[in-house]
């Protein structure tokens, strides 16, 4: 069986079977490596598990037999390093008063988790296996159990660490939902992969069945929640691709077995690479090519360092389909097995704290933003900074449409209530009336106004509008990149998010500029405004189709260049002048050809006597 399997079947965590092999020299090195029967009698052997204990399952374990295991190999190793419980001199287990999981809470009794459950549902409290209970519980249930009380000092700090992710340093931590980020060439199915985990129609709901925003999901699955972000994979997009590889702390790479590796898979893996985010590979399509093509994307994938766990390597590879949904349970599977081995935590007791994922305006909003909080809990009511800006909270929606009041560590959540437009990746931070008055204080309002340097003779002057900061950002630099192909360079006079108004309608009067929409709509007094100034307002629903309309435009309106090509030569042999045609040469052709509507130059020597159009051609007496 494989590792993974073993942890199931036992409940004992993948990383302590790793850890127990490592320590007896066996070269394992995944939750996915198929162990051999020397290396499960060796863990049979470590964890105390005899035959009888392998017919039958974890919830059959007697007390005793779970006590042995705690005092066995990693588990009490790992019990030592969360540092929950700890055994005195005379016997006696103490354990820390704080909030913990009712699984963490057995393991540091010894008590089987059912008889923890048992006794909760005496007093009227109902949990599950991973409930978190409060403090005040785990005293309780501690004092039940006639178990000492360690008291430790709050001392919990947040700090950046270079990649500019948010860490935790202390012991307020507790297990937070892992957030994965599905990345992949455009049309190789990751946003329908997300469409049926979440069973909505998202990909219908994108124009051109593109998606063009970075949108983060909480998914209620079978193996537990995952928070699931689906990038963009227009080639347009690469900053917002980037911007969610730095939040994950798993990627999912699409592939696509009828395609394999195309260019923005190669990017989303160095992207993953750089950041340093552990990549599982899901081949999707299957459904539509023979099975054989899974080896095909295999190969390609070692070709970028990317070697399959079955081929030697540590790279799980799930094959997939989105649209019927054959091997998405076991993607669900690998991402939980993958997110438990990192063990992740949050700090739940501090402020809230994250970043800004995408950014726009709405209307009877205002400025809101979907931010993906790391760490603290987020209430409403609360204060903040983010960037440039500041504001108080007004209102929270969660992933699945619906108002809360209150909302932790990497649930995604989409907050109003900001003074000025967010930045997509911009720090945020809750904080006090004090703070916020006096960031509100320092911060200055930034008026968007067009620079003298934007605003060129030079060239094609434009005005761009989108619906959100992402989208706005990810355009500019796709212009930029068309500037550089094409003689006469776009000069970007402004760009901002939100629908077309006067005020973007007089600008580009002013500068003689082209209004530019993308998934935006213009106002009904600009649009008057525009047909009296002579202005062109263009609106999208697809970057690619805005880009190739620029590239036309630029492309027709290119100074045209005329060229003369020789094309025949002649004698004149003899003139006619006729009344009412007028004068007529009558030539002996020596080389090439003469067309109708084509042009003549007539030599004299050296001398050039005249030019002019062949209106008629005749031979024979025959019209040319």
């Amino acid at each position: 069986m494989r590792v993974y399997e073993f942890s199931k079947q036992y409940d004992i965590p993948t990383k302590d079977l790793l850890a127990a092999l490592g320590k007896g020299k066996f070269q394992v090195t995944s939750h996915m490596s198929v162990l051999t029967e020397k290396e499960i009698d060796y863990l049979n052997k470590e964890f105390n598990i005899n035959i009888s204990a392998k017919q039958s399952s974890s919830s059959d374990r007697s007390p005793d037999r779970l006590s042995d295991r705690s005092s066995h190999g990693n588990i009490s190793k790992k019990a030592e390093i969360k540092d929950e419980f700890v055994q005195n001199d005379n016997g006696e287990i103490s354990i820390e008063a704080k909030a913990m999981t009712v699984d963490d809470f057995s393991r540091a009794s010894g008590k089987m988790v059912s008889e923890v459950i048992v006794t909760l549902l005496k007093w009227g409290v109902v949990a599950a296996k991973n409930q978190m209970l409060t403090r005040d519980v785990v005293v309780r249930l501690a004092d039940h159990y006639e178990m000492q009380i360690k008291v430790t000092s709050i001392d919990s700090k947040v700090a950046h660490d270079d990649k500019g992710t948010i860490k935790v340093v202390g012991d307020n931590h507790t297990e937070r939902l892992p957030v994965v980020v599905v990345m992949g060439h455009v049309d190789h199915g990751k946003t329908t992969l997300l469409d049926y985990i979440r069973s909505s129609r998202v990909a219908a709901k994108e124009k051109g069945g593109i998606t063009q925003h970075l949108g983060a999901y909480e998914t209620k699955t079978a193996k537990g929640n995952i928070v699931f972000i689906d990038t963009p994979g227009h080639e347009a997009f690469s900053r917002m691709r980037t911007r969610g590889v730095k939040v994950a702390d798993i990627v999912v790479l699409i592939v696509a077995a009828d395609d394999s590796i195309m260019p923005q898979t190669v990017e989303a893996i160095k992207q993953a690479k750089r950041m340093s985010v552990p990549i599982i590979v899901a081949v999707n399509k299957i459904d539509r090519v023979d099975i054989a093509r899974v080896d095909v994307v295999k190969r390609d994938l070692a070709k970028h360092d990317l070697l399959p766990e079955d081929w030697g390597g540590n790279v799980v590879v799930v094959p997939i389909s989105a649209k019927t949904g054959q091997g998405v349970d076991q993607l669900l599977e690998m991402i939980v097995l993958q997110s438990q081995l990192m063990e992740l935590t949050a700090d739940t007791l501090g402020n809230a704290k994250g970043y800004v994922l995408e950014s726009k305006f709405e209307k009877g909003r205002g400025a809101v933003a979907t931010v993906l909080l790391q760490h603290g809990k987020l209430r409403v009511g609360d204060f903040f900074t983010c960037g440039k800006t500041v504001g108080k909270v007004n209102s929270l929606v969660n992933s699945y449409g619906a108002r809360v009041i209150e909302v932790g560590p990497s649930h995604p959540i989409r907050i109003a209530g900001f003074a000025d437009l967010p930045e997509a990746g911009d720090y945020f931070e809750a904080v006090s009336r004090q703070e916020y008055s006096k960031s509100r204080t320092n911060i200055a309002k930034v008026v968007s106004h067009p620079s003298q340097s934007a605003i060129k003779q030079e060239g094609f002057n434009i005005i761009i509008k989108a619906d959100s900061d992402s989208s706005k950002e990810a355009l500019v630099d796709a212009i930029e990149k068309i500037s550089k192909n094409v003689k006469s360079k776009f000069n970007i006079v402004r760009a901002a998010v939100g629908d077309i108004g006067e005020g973007d309608v007089s600008l580009a009067a002013s500068t003689q500029s082209k209004l530019l929409g993308l998934h935006v709509k213009a106002e009904p007094n600009a649009l008057l405004a525009a047909r009296q100034e002579g202005v062109v307002i263009q609106l999208f629903g697809i970057i690619y189709k805005l880009l190739e309309s620029l590239e036309e435009y630029a492309h027709s309106k290119r100074e045209i260049k005329m060229k003369r090509v020789k094309t025949g030569e002649a004698e004149v042999r003899r003139v006619f002048n006729i009344k009412g045609l007028g004068v007529i040469a009558g030539c002996y052709v020596k080389d090439g050809t003469f067309s109708r509507d084509g042009s003549v130059i007539v030599w004299r020597k050296k001398y050039k006597v005249g030019e002019g159009k062949i209106k008629s051609l005749q031979r024979d007496k025959k019209n040319g």
